[in-house]
């Protein structure tokens, strides 16, 4: 393995992400740097945001795609590998990753670069605040872990994570960032939010509702085709759905974060786990009712509104997904003590 930081090779993974800011200082500068910059308002004319267990890769020649977005990485984490010689990037968010999710994400990368090119990558990891459980520090630990072991030779050029992701109000520690995105062309990493999230957020939130911690990584992006790409995928059937969908606002905030006080929106969290709860209940088999003939549903950049259109049996509809395409990013955290076998949802991850 090689992973260097600020040029010194980091031979073995640190027990923590604070043993890590203090052997490299210069890391933690810099992503004081990136927390204190001026967030920018992405619009949808440029922007292809991921969700939770999802990434895209897209490079510098994209037309329909300058800008790889994701938001509300309070405990996840958003990956960043960049080819240093071609700029194709990818972003990913993560809160479990594992050497097959790597290899699976550098082969996609490795399409985009063209012969002559050195095998140099450029990592930086943004998220995960300091929780008092723990939650972030473990995800971080474990994303560091996999990309430590690989055989590739990485860069660590940002490490906004832990303490250096994390600003206090009063004596209670609050994720200093809601969402991140890099430019393409540029290679320049900001503080982000998002006017648009993109179409089916409610379908694929659903995945890793149901799914559990089986599920994988996504891939949502062609770039040859320049096309966002939903599935196909399935998920079992969610019996206890009625009931979940009976339950109070509180509950549902209280039951699905370890860390409900810092959810700045908090309605918002709860309207869009019951908008995917309604999915689950309206399409229990996912791969008959919305992934017909097991194909994916795609989606492509109106040239005049920049919208995400729909293609249906070879025809290209704006505004037809069928499924809710605002929606507020959230994850799971299940609380184990509220639930019994009959109706626990899928412990897909940790908000």
């Amino acid at each position: 393995m090689v992973v260097l930081v600020s040029g010194v090779l980091l031979e073995e993974l640190p027990s923590s992400t604070s043993i890590l800011f203090q052997a490299y200082p210069g890391i933690k500068t810099q992503a004081n740097r990136l927390v204190e910059s001026e967030c920018q308002v992405v619009s949808t004319g440029s922007l292809l945001l991921v969700t939770q267990r999802e990434f895209a890769v897209t490079s510098p020649h994209d037309s329909s795609v300058q800008v790889l977005g994701t938001d509300n990485i309070i405990h996840h984490v958003a990956l960043i590998i960049r080819h240093v010689g071609s700029g194709v990037t990818l972003l990913a968010q993560v809160d479990r990753y594992t050497e097959e999710d790597l290899t699976c994400m550098l082969a996609k990368i490795m399409t985009l670069i063209e012969p002559g090119f050195d095998d140099r990558f450029e990592i930086q990891l943004v998220g995960g605040f300091s929780d008092s459980r723990l939650v972030s520090e473990s995800i971080i630990l474990n994303t560091l872990g996999v990309l430590v072991c690989s055989q590739e030779r990485f860069e660590l050029t940002g490490l906004c994570v832990g303490e250096a992701f994390t600003v206090f109000r009063g004596t209670m520690p609050f994720p200093a960032l809601r969402g991140v995105a890099i430019n393409v062309k540029t290679g320049i990493v900001f503080p982000a939010s998002f006017s648009h999230r993109g179409p089916d957020m409610d379908l694929r939130l659903a995945r890793t509702l149901t799914g559990g911690e089986g599920v994988g990584m996504l891939d949502i992006y062609s770039p040859e085709r320049e096309e966002l790409r939903i599935g196909p995928f399935s998920y079992l059937p969610m019996r206890s759905v009625d009931i979940w969908l009976g339950q109070s606002d509180d509950f549902i905030l209280q039951s699905l974060t370890p860390c409900p006080e810092v959810v700045t929106d908090r309605e918002g969290f709860v309207r869009q786990v019951r908008d995917t709860l309604r999915i689950v209940k309206s399409h229990p088999y996912p791969s008959v009712t919305l992934f017909q003939s097991n194909s994916p549903r795609s989606y492509r950049r109106d040239e005049n509104s920049g919208e995400w259109i729909l293609k249906y049996q070879n025809e290209w509809f704006r505004g037809s997904s069928g499924v809710k395409p605002e929606a507020f990013q959230f994850n799971f955290y299940v609380k184990q003590e509220h639930f019994n076998n009959s109706w626990q949802l899928g412990h897909a991850a940790y908000y």
